[in-house]
């Protein structure tokens, strides 16, 4: 059975565990057992904001009842099979007939899909293990990855000096996303929604991470890193060394330390959503687990020399939710908080919206005129923020079909992980007046 945990802003956590009165406890259910519970403060005297702030709490479960952490899926090159390991580590066969398996990647549903170097396809596997043709026709694909919107990405090489990533839309629509006189050898996508690839020189064999913001604009990560990457539910990006020796550790910020040493021939890099970080080893057949605890283990071996690592997510759904309220200057601010549960493994797309100016169609008095949205992680740390939405996202927010109707409103477009987040409306100009705060789902 799923339970439901109240949750307000991080900061605000602390409150509503000290006993604090709740009032009008609204719970609706939603499909695969999701609960959304919508709670407003009794008192706001004590908290850090002090005028219309909304506490919204959202749980997320999926359809299993206890929500475990996922299985961990190995496609082994030269075998050709696909292997299931449970948490405990044990291990039994998936798929097997496969035309040298690489880049796995699970959609929103729980299918897997996987790419077939040589039979130039990528295949799509049922949780029940059926298997059909997702995509044909496609030159050597090897990364996978999935967007929040549910567009898979899939590295090809078209000829020996020259590499393409490709879109392909749930319904199978292809088109080209980048092109590079190099390989594609890693893909990853981050929180914002910007992929990040990892290239290899097709002479040098050196290898560097770009990332990609949606319209394909190209930015230089890091030379010398990867191809194993990976990011954490924090936001943290783990990179293997251009020796794949070390796991380097990227904070949001850009701060670089040394996570893990000695993990020689680290090419593949998958989190389970305990934190977990497994690690793929080139030639030696064994998977390795670096623990939060920071002990580390052999979690498998015996395995072929090149193999890669995807964890099954929990299927989960976010509700779409928004609260009204009055917002001022200051820290006198409008607050959504919301918990994306289930996996940390899987990323929701979702659009934040801070509403003001076109209340006044529906007849709200008072309207706020220029809202400004922030985006908090569980910590307090501002993820991300906007002023007026035209301003950055424009394309991502529009082609959601979610753009605010006054170019002076705010919206975010982001893909979160597993975790406790706050959309934050404060007033950009420091006028007073009501705001609408909303968190939508996008995900395909």
């Amino acid at each position: 059975m799923p339970f439901v945990r109240f949750v307000a802003e991080p900061r605000l956590q602390g409150v509503l565990r000290r006993g604090r009165p709740i009032r009008f406890p609204i719970c609706l259910s939603g499909e695969n057992g999701s609960i959304l519970c919508l709670v407003r403060m009794n008192s706001l005297s004590n908290l850090p904001f002090s005028v219309g702030a909304v506490a919204l709490a959202l749980c997320l479960f999926g359809s299993r009842a206890d929500c475990a952490p996922g299985d961990l899926y190995v496609a082994d090159y030269d075998s050709g099979e696909i292997f299931r390991f449970s948490p405990d580590g044990t291990k039994s066969i998936f798929a097997s007939g496969l035309r040298f398996p690489s880049g796995l990647a699970f959609d929103r549903t729980g299918n897997l899909f996987v790419s077939e170097v040589s039979g130039g396809e990528i295949s799509k596997i049922t949780p029940e293990g059926v298997k059909s043709v997702f995509a044909s026709e496609v030159t050597y694909p090897f990364a996978l990855a999935f967007d929040g919107a549910g567009n898979l990405f899939v590295s090809e090489q078209v000829s020996g000096d020259v590499g393409l990533i490709s879109k392909i839309t749930p319904a199978g629509e292809k088109s080209g996303f980048a092109v590079d006189r190099a390989s594609f050898v890693g893909l990853t996508f981050s929180t914002l929604g910007n992929l990040f690839a990892t290239l290899q020189d097709s002479l040098s064999g050196q290898q560097s991470i770009f990332s990609y913001a949606p319209d394909g604009t190209r930015h230089l990560f890091h030379l010398s890193r990867g191809p194993g990457m990976a990011f954490d539910n924090a936001g943290n990006f783990y990179v293997t060394s251009g020796d794949f020796k070390k796991i380097l550790k990227y904070t949001p910020a850009g701060e670089e330390s040394v996570f893990a040493s000695d993990t020689n021939a680290a090419i593949s890099l998958a989190f389970d959503d305990q934190g977990n970080l497994f690690v793929a080893r080139l030639q030696s057949g064994s998977i390795l687990k670096l623990a939060t605890d920071g002990s580390r283990s052999t979690f498998a071996s015996g395995l072929g020399d090149r193999i890669f690592l995807a964890f099954e997510p929990v299927v989960e759904k976010l509700r779409n939710i928004s609260a009204r309220g009055l917002v001022s200057s200051g820290d006198n601010v409008l607050i959504g908080g919301f918990i994306v549960g289930g996996s940390a493994l899987a990323n929701n797309a979702v659009v934040v919206r801070a509403i003001g100016p076109s209340l006044s169609s529906a007849g709200v008095s008072n309207p706020l005129p220029d809202p400004l949205l922030e985006l908090h992680d569980s910590s307090g740390e501002v993820i991300t923020s906007n002023n007026d939405w035209e301003s950055s996202q424009k394309a991502q927010i529009t082609a959601s079909g979610l753009a605010p109707k006054d170019t002076r409103e705010s919206a975010i477009f982001a893909t979160l992980p597993t975790g406790n987040y706050t959309a934050v409306v404060r007033s950009a100009d420091g006028a007073t007046g009501q705001a609408l705060v909303e968190i939508y789902s996008v995900t395909q």
